[in-house]
């Protein structure tokens, strides 16, 4: 069995969680917040997913500035949780967002779980997702926060 990675973070946002949920669902809209260059193919702007919706992602990685990933939205519910699967071969990454009202607002928690790289990226990958995954993280939840704060 392959080895798996966690990180994980959250961002409270002042904004009711079916509102926050409505952003989310409308993945065309992640590029907006995406702390790299994003976009996704094969679902229109301002269409929620569905569980079971696909489409094709396209982001950056070190060396691979335009990276596809075939996506499905493997649960959808409104307005607590969104968990998107992005496939590349045999390899999953599983990203879940979890919504739960805080005071006025709501606290959005993001986890993503990867493969664990081999060898030496492999013994190394504890610091390189300390010092740069989890801060893209952080960052895009910010800008994420940034985004539904300033609509409306």
């Amino acid at each position: 069995m392959a080895r798996r990675a966690t990180v994980v973070s959250s961002v409270q946002v002042e904004r009711p969680p079916a509102e926050v949920f409505s952003y989310l669902a409308d993945v065309a809209r992640h590029a907006e917040w995406s702390p790299k260059a994003y976009r996704v193919e094969g679902i229109a702007a301002g269409e929620q997913v569905v569980t079971g919706s696909t489409f094709t992602s396209y982001g950056w990685l070190p060396n691979d500035k335009d990276h596809r990933n075939e996506v499905e939205a493997t649960a959808v519910e409104a307005p607590s949780r969104l968990v998107l699967t992005s496939s590349e071969g045999d390899e999953k990454v599983v990203n879940t967002f979890t919504l739960s009202p805080a005071g006025s607002g709501t606290e959005v928690e993001r986890v993503m779980d990867l493969p664990r790289p081999s060898g030496v990226v492999g013994v190394l990958f504890p610091l390189i997702s300390t010092l740069l995954i989890k801060p893209d993280v952080a960052k895009g939840l910010g800008k994420f926060k940034a985004a539904l704060e300033s609509s409306g």
